[in-house]
């Protein structure tokens, strides 16, 4: 089994980032080396947005490594579900696309990796 890339996308839900991070942690891992990309579309004028942001920074990944990265520019979920896909497509085997406001299973790593 290969070790796909976790990716989450997000923008200005603070309380579902949490649901979603927290269900996260909660799966099961076959390895130690999961790395999660936490991938943030830029609202300045939303403080909800900066709550996102500090709630990804301080959050801990203890399955590998973590990069949080805020966009430039706010730029829709359509473009950033599509330049999420296609950069990160572009370097690593396979990825897992994850909308800031879904929950996973405990065993849904296990059965996007086969």
């Amino acid at each position: 089994m290969h070790t796909p890339v976790i990716v989450v996308v997000a923008y200005n839900r603070p309380n579902a980032l949490k649901r979603l991070l927290h269900s996260l942690t909660k799966a099961v891992y076959f390895s130690n080396d999961v790395k999660i990309l936490i991938s943030i579309d830029r609202n300045d004028a939303d403080p909800g947005n900066s709550e996102v942001i500090s709630l990804a920074e301080s959050f801990d990944w203890p399955f590998g490594p973590k990069v949080v990265q805020q966009k430039d520019k706010n730029i829709g979920l359509r473009q950033h579900i599509l330049e999420c896909g296609d950069m990160l497509l572009n370097q690593f085997e396979s990825i897992i696309l994850l909308e800031d406001d879904l929950f996973v299973s405990p065993y849904f790593y296990e059965y996007a990796s086969q």
